[in-house]
């Protein structure tokens, strides 16, 4: 087993620099790339800003006041208010709300991506056993190579890999995720799944950031075989490799990475009709903010319902609601731990 200390690390410096003055010729997938890339983080920013923006037309379209209002209604011996607002100012309060769902989910799918790496950074750093060529080896059977970390991405490789693999295709598997650790393509792939997932309503982004992974793995492909001076062989060995289950049966290899690296370009089309009308979409919730929020004129309150001259109405009203929910709560527990 190849694995050695960092006597390497110079070389793979080298081809780190040298990839990035790589020459353009033969590369169809790395500009497509880029191009996908560029469309779904201008979709995904615009979808993000237009959310945020209808929040503060609803701070500046409503007005909340701590003390009582006169727009009140009796209701079990209380005085209950409501708010009070014209057609703009409801268009506002439900664009806002959208807007904080997709902030919210946002959020969840950014803190998920962190806990992920930070979940794999804590494993690989336990794993690891060595280096070969500038990367880190970790201890595992079955080959695997990958690039991983959001800010200072590296490499790593399995035994298992360098095991089965000869020397050009260990060489091609390097290059071809130096190229992804160049680019910083975890952290990329990272926003766009966090796009994806909280802009899912626009039409065409999850498709172009779909697409983007995809095309990613072509354009380190490209770079592999620039590398590698061309060596396609020692690239289809490695894909070959790492397309194997346990059983030695080959589970699946990309047919547009085998057709790829055969010389043929990527076939897919950029969708310019779906970006159009997903900017269109954004643009229209900006538009229709904009037109809402100057004719906006909504007025509630903080006041607690339940703090007035006969509180105990409605707390007892409250009393059975909440024993109906512990009840069905009790009945659900049971049930489950039955099945």
């Amino acid at each position: 087993m190849a694995v050695t200390t960092d006597k390497h690390r110079g070389n793979g410096h080298r081809q780190d620099s040298a990839m990035r003055s790589a020459p353009a010729a033969h590369q169809t997938a790395t500009p497509a790339a880029a191009r996908t890339e560029r469309a779904g983080l201008l979709l995904g920013a615009f979808g993000l800003a237009s959310s945020l923006f209808v929040l503060t037309r609803l701070l500046e379209g409503w007005r909340v006041s701590p003390g009582s209002t006169e727009h009140a209604f009796s209701l079990l011996g209380q005085r209950l208010s409501y708010p009070a607002a014209n057609l703009a100012a409801w268009v506002i309060l439900a664009l806002a709300g959208a807007g904080l769902a997709v902030t919210l989910l946002a959020v969840v799918a950014a803190v998920r991506e962190l806990a992920g790496a930070r979940r794999l950074g804590r494993w690989l750093t336990g794993a690891q056993v060595g280096l070969v060529h500038g990367a880190l080896v970790i201890a595992d059977d079955r080959p695997r190579a990958f690039c991983a970390g959001l800010i200072s991405p590296r490499i790593y490789i399995s035994t298992g890999a360098i095991a089965v693999l000869d020397d050009r295709a260990l060489q091609a598997v390097l290059a071809h995720e130096r190229h992804h650790a160049v680019r910083r393509d975890p952290l990329r792939l990272a926003v766009g799944r966090v796009f994806s997932e909280a802009l899912f309503f626009l039409p065409g982004l999850r498709e172009l950031i779909r697409r983007q992974r995809g095309l990613t793995e072509l354009s380190a492909d490209e770079h592999a075989l620039w590398a590698t001076s061309e060596d396609r062989p020692a690239l289809a060995r490695a894909m070959l490799v790492f397309s194997e289950d346990d059983s030695g049966e080959v589970v699946g290899i990309a047919p547009e990475r085998v057709d790829h690296l055969m010389g043929a370009p990527p076939k897919w089309r950029f969708p310019v009709l779906l970006c159009a009308g997903a900017a269109a979409v954004s643009a229209l919730v900006v538009a229709v903010g904009v037109l809402a929020g100057q004719l906006a004129a909504g007025t509630a309150t903080l006041a607690p319902p339940f703090i007035s001259r006969q509180p105990c109405v409605v707390v007892l009203a409250l009393i059975p609601c909440g024993l109906a929910l512990a009840a069905a709560r009790v009945a659900l527990t049971v049930r489950r731990r039955a099945s």
